[in-house]
């Protein structure tokens, strides 16, 4: 290979297998075809429609792409052809899709390793050749591409054009040029498509013939729908293997007509065909202050389609993303689709991802966010407007708005509430809001200034008020109940169960007991906790922990050891054992816990409260005994009570109905767990009663004594026996099948290789001949069209021809009345000569041969057949010809 060199420097070479190299980016077959249909997409070409085909050229199965674009010369269709050429600019407010030159390349060669271009901008005409067989065969050794746009002019070109593509002559390329739609425009044909090992090719044609989709996956256990690698094992939408679907999606506000297979493609504005729409806005840091608008809304479709629509520059990267409660297992964020328009970010070269920087991942973590508050204020209203209806994610849901795309300027339209039937062809004339029936009337403008949400986060105010008056509450609602008293601190020993709190320095002679006044009802130890919900009356509440009273103050760090401390050991106690120990306590004052203490004297338990109404009792730990306190103890703490505020007195008469209450409920609960036991007991019984029935006991003590070992050794001799003549059988019986098994597998080979290679020429057989049932179908509708247009011309010439001669009738019958009028005038004048009689008929006669004349010619262009020199205009010959006429003309009109 001779270096190619610039000023003395090597040039890089291009090897001809790079063309497959650069394809494997499309691992997507679909993100192939979007390449060529965003180069027509793009402001350089501007195309307005484009239409995809599947077609048939010498026995070839081939893929076309034709626009109606601005085409392109030869230096633009030779850039095209090369790689990194990328000159695309923003022009009339469009933005192009095109970043790298590369598109076109990698996707043509994903798709087929040959592919033709025909190209015409209203001056040329060029056609371009980009094939990997054709470098194969010459065993070219860098890229060529033959372009050729005047022949005279490259011969060489245009002899590889002919010899390594479809088309073999001049007139057959001219007949592919002439396929595109008026002046400017471009066709693309691949051909040699990808197969795969049974050389099928990787597109379904057959299934519906109107789109193009993307066969179903085999695996064990038999047919199941294609699945992209990223979809792990959410239900897969229609656009991952339906081209149609695809498309319509493709854009997020789609300004080109796509036709796939002689159909028009339903696009749908992505945003505004959602239900229950609402806008969030994103504010990145790195994006100095500048808001990215996100459209939330539910699918009203198919619910199970959910996640974040990713745009970049109009054109979608990512579809279905799912971010935020979406990820987790449960029905939360079910239904809501959430559109993006990612220009920030960086898609990677196959336009099917972002590249995975900082940006990107800040990006998700905050659409997850976004999400997930849209989803609980959706739910709250739900809930709060209809409380008994079905989950918001399972109600039948109607887009918001209703917008349609005129087929003339290909402007989109809103359409007021209620039309739900749109005629096939919609134009901006049909529009019923006067203000925009006209196509020169711009679109609706877009809320691209929006600087706040446009709905009320209240869910998450409302949470973020419970838990900040839930931490509030703990401290606020004890201080302001309780008196101050100085030099004085109140200690409360907190009970738990099944839960331990100790200190080194326990006393196990000195354990507290709780102990009540005797003014009050039994304390149960089930209490709620007490805060703010508990003052306030609320009937409902959300604490967790319903076993133990907790008036949280302050959290307080383990106190140094100190014999003085009394310890707090806890019990691990059942309900039933709860509740003989609360009967036998000598419970006897409540509300009469308000003693100075040293300043020694420190709280052992890792919370502290200031409660002044509980006193509590010393408990041993091993016994269940109770040890009373001294009575001179017991008057100094209940000369204390008298110092109490009114408000501890409140405080106490609230405790007490709370108590009753929950006593109230203790015992409805223990009847349950009366029923609860009684239940299991029956149950238990049956189950016994079963075993005895159907469950072979085993043999006591006694009866194995009886046995000799001389009988329990033939038994199992026996038992050996047997097993062993059994486990023969079994094998004999598992070859057996072996063998069928294996002759069974090799017949289905068989059959199946014979069916295969009949199927495979019988389908091949049926899509030739419907294609050619196809192209004859075309064929005749517009042999049918130009017959229809060719009846309404000759309809139309009818009427004319039969004015005329409805009004020629008319002129001979006033010739004809007025005839025999002269001659009577001529016979009654007496005056006259008859030279003047003479001269007065032949006037008249002269009159009538020419107007016979007139009719002749008339007749002639309705009767070709009919030779005017032959006819004599002196006699009425003209006259039943006419007569003739008119009366097929009314046959005619009759029927």
């Amino acid at each position: 290979m001779a270096a190619k060199t610039q000023g003395g420097i090597r040039l890089s070479a291009l090897c001809p297998k790079f063309l497959h190299t650069n394809s494997t980016s499309h691992t997507w077959p679909f993100s192939a075809i979007a390449e060529l249909i965003d180069n027509a997409y793009d402001p350089d070409v501007s195309a307005k429609q484009i239409w995809i085909d599947k077609t048939v050229i010498n026995n070839n199965i081939c893929l076309t792409f034709t626009d109606n674009g601005n085409g392109m010369n030869s230096e633009k269709l030779h850039k095209m052809l090369s790689f990194g050429f990328s000159e695309k600019s923003v022009m009339n407010g469009r933005v192009p899709v095109g970043l790298y030159g590369n598109g076109f390349k990698s996707g043509s060669m994903r798709l087929g390793k040959d592919a033709i271009v025909f190209t015409k901008n209203g001056e040329t005409m060029s056609v371009g050749l980009l094939s990997q067989t054709f470098l194969e065969v010459t065993k070219a050794e860098h890229v060529m591409v033959p372009i050729i746009s005047d022949p005279t002019e490259s011969k060489n070109s245009l002899k590889a054009i002919l010899t390594h593509s479809l088309f073999s002559t001049e007139e057959k390329l001219l007949a592919e040029l002439d396929a595109i739609i008026g002046k400017k425009g471009t066709r693309i044909i691949i051909w040699n498509l990808r197969r795969d090992k049974n050389e099928k090719t990787e597109f379904d044609f057959d299934k519906d013939k109107y789109d193009i989709r993307i066969p179903e996956d085999l695996d064990e256990t038999g047919k199941r729908g294609y699945k992209k690698q990223e979809r792990l094992d959410q239900i897969v939408p229609e656009s991952d293997y339906s081209l149609r679907a695809y498309c319509s999606i493709l854009y997020l506000k789609p300004t080109m007509q796509i036709i796939l297979r002689g159909q028009k493609v339903k696009t749908q504005l992505v945003s505004k065909s959602l239900a229950f729409i609402e806008r969030d806005i994103y504010r990145p840091k790195f994006l100095n202050a500048k808001t990215v608008r996100i459209t939330f809304g539910f699918n009203c479709r198919n619910k199970d389609h959910y996640g974040i629509m990713m745009y970049h520059k109009n054109r979608l990267i990512k579809a279905y993303e799912r971010v935020g409660c979406q990820l987790k297992a449960n029905n939360m964020g079910v239904g809501v689709v959430g559109i993006i328009e990612c220009n920030f970010l960086k898609p990677t070269h196959n336009k099917q991802d972002f590249d995975y920087t900082n940006e990107y991942r800040l990006t998700i973590a905050a659409l997850g966010e976004k999400l997930n508050d849209y989803w609980n204020e959706m739910k709250t209203k739900k809930n709060e407007e209809y409380p008994l209806a079905l989950p918001v994610e399972e109600i039948q849901k109607q887009p918001d708005q209703t917008w349609v795309q005129c087929d003339a300027c290909l402007k989109w339209r809103k359409l007021p509430d209620g039309i739900e039937h749109l005629p096939e062809k919609w134009y901006c004339s049909l529009n019923p809001d006067p203000q925009f029936r006209n196509c020169n009337v711009p679109e609706e403008p877009e809320d691209d200034d929006l600087i706040h949400p446009t709905y009320e986060k209240t869910y998450k105010k409302n949470k973020d008020f419970k838990t900040f008056s839930a931490m509030s509450g703990k401290e606020a609602v004890p201080r302001s109940l309780l008196p101050e008293t100085s030099n004085a601190s109140v200690k409360r020993p907190l009970l738990l169960l099944n839960r331990s709190v100790s200190s080194p320095h326990s006393d196990s002679d000195n354990s507290l007991k709780r102990k009540t006044s005797s003014c009050m009802t039994p304390v149960s130890l089930k209490t709620p906790r007490l805060n703010d919900k508990t003052f306030n009356n609320h009937d409902h509440d959300d604490d967790d922990d319903e076993d133990v009273i907790i008036l949280e103050e302050s959290s307080t760090p383990k106190p140094s050891a100190d014999s003085d401390v009394p310890v707090v050991k806890t019990e691990c106690i059942n309900l039933d054992q709860e509740e003989k120990q609360i009967e036998n306590y000598d419970i006897r004052e409540l509300c009469s816990a308000a003693t100075s203490e040293p300043k020694s004297e420190q709280l052992t338990s890792s919370t502290q409260t200031e409660l002044p109404n509980i006193v509590v009792k010393k408990e041993e730990v091993e016994d269940d005994t109770d040890i009373q306190v001294p009575r001179a103890e017991m008057e100094t703490k209940q000369h204390n009570v008298n110092d109490v505020s009114e408000t501890s007195v409140d405080f106490g008469n609230e405790l007490k109905n709370r108590l009753q209450l929950l006593n109230k409920e203790k015992e409805m609960y223990q009847n349950k767990c009366e029923v609860l036991t009684k239940q299991v007991e029956t149950l238990e019984q049956r189950i016994l009663e079963m075993n005895n029935k159907y469950v072979k006991k085993e043999m006591c003590h006694q009866s194995t004594e009886t046995i000799s070992s001389s009988e329990e050794e033939k038994v199992r001799e026996r038992k050996l026996a047997e097993v062993t003549i059994l486990y023969e059988q079994a094998l004999e019986e598992i070859a057996k099948l072996k063998e069928q098994c294996s002759t069974l597998q090799n017949l289905k080979t068989e059959c199946s290789k014979c069916a295969d290679g009949e199927n495979k020429s019988e389908v091949e057989e049926i899509a030739v001949q419907l294609d050619d049932v196809f192209r004859q179908l075309d064929k005749c509708s517009i042999e049918r069209d130009r017959y229809k247009s060719e009846i309404e011309l000759l309809e139309v010439e009818k009427n004319q021809i039969s004015c005329q001669c409805e009004e020629l009738k008319a002129e001979i019958a006033q010739l004809k009345a007025s005839i025999p009028q002269a001659v009577a005038r001529a016979n009654d004048s007496t005056t006259s000569n008859v030279e003047d009689s003479v001269n007065f008929s032949d006037g008249e006669s002269l009159k009538l041969r020419s107007l016979r004349v007139n009719v002749g010619q008339l007749l002639a262009t309705i009767m070709p057949d009919l030779d005017l020199q032959q006819v004599n205009y002196d006699i009425d010959v003209v006259d039943e010809i006419l007569g003739q006429v008119v009366e097929q003309m009314h046959e005619i009109s009759s029927t």
